[in-house]
């Protein structure tokens, strides 16, 4: 009787347990055929009000932005501009193509910087707007070291960049640089004739703080003979052959006060030699 009764009783507590167990599963949602989460009235109000600020702000944007872009407030009225020796404040504005009548937000600065970039005189420059009507224009001429007679006249700076043919109304008080073709100088592969008018123009550039000072009316160069310096003064041909540019000059500046007893007229001076000075007659 007492096995009976222990025998129904945990038959009894199995069957509770299981029953217990069947109902928590069925409890449970299953993985993917419960319904997700349904959105509340109010979560639906709030979102639909974002999205609806969202919309009107763009468009706000969009009107204001047209308004700004048609309002004569922001025409363009002063270019500010800093003082340059061959750009004009009117080449600028003539650069710009109407930019006077027109409005200072639809303006590219880049596209205008890149215009300006083509004046010939113009090395570098930078663009900038202030509101509500001005053009901020900075300007970085180039300077003319010399002409260089290239199938034309046509200026040189000091880093050996050709950049503008001579007119009728340029100022030509410069000296001429000869012996190179235009062509050679105008192929991007030809380095080293680019590098023969670097050291031209830099030899150039150190004679004139020697003994010939600013005259100097030619300089040559030759890929066998060298430089030919030529003097404003009395023409006499100075021949430094292919030497150091330090050496050509301490030569020059040693041989000038024994040549200022030749006297008016051209000749040929050769100092390719250490220390020795030869003259001959004007070739």
């Amino acid at each position: 009787m007492i096995e009976y009764k222990a025998y129904h009783k945990k038959s009894l507590g199995k069957k509770k347990t299981a029953t217990v167990v069947r109902r928590k599963e069925k409890s449970r949602p299953s993985g993917g055929g419960g319904s997700a989460p349904r959105m509340s009235f109010r979560q639906s109000l709030l979102l639909a009000a974002v999205l609806a600020s969202v919309v009107l702000v763009s468009v706000a944007g969009a009107m204001g932005y047209s308004w700004l872009g048609r309002s004569a407030l922001f025409t363009v009225r002063e270019i500010d501009m800093n003082p340059c020796g061959h750009v004009t404040r009117d080449e600028v504005w003539g650069i710009l193509k109407g930019a006077p009548q027109g409005n200072i937000w639809r303006l590219s600065t880049r596209s205008i910087g890149l215009r300006l970039k083509e004046h010939p005189w113009v090395k570098d420059v930078s663009v900038r707007k202030t509101f509500p009507d001005t053009l901020v224009v900075r300007i970085t001429e180039r300077k003319a070291v010399a002409m260089i007679n290239s199938d034309a006249l046509w200026y040189v700076d000091a880093g050996g960049t050709i950049f503008k043919r001579l007119s009728a109304y340029d100022p030509k008080d410069f000296p001429i640089i000869t012996g190179f073709d235009r062509r050679e100088l105008a192929s991007a592969e030809d380095v080293v004739v680019r590098q023969n008018l670097k050291r031209t123009i830099d030899l150039l550039k150190v004679a004139e703080t020697g003994a010939l000072g600013r005259n100097i009316s030619e300089i040559h160069f030759d890929a066998q003979e060298g430089f030919t310096l030529v003097t404003r003064d009395n023409g006499l041909q100075l021949k430094l052959g292919t030497v150091d540019l330090k050496d050509a000059v301490r030569r020059i500046d040693a041989a000038i006060p024994k040549l200022a007893g030749l006297g008016p007229g051209s000749g040929v001076v050769d100092l390719k030699t250490e220390g020795r000075i030869f003259i001959r007659s004007g070739e």
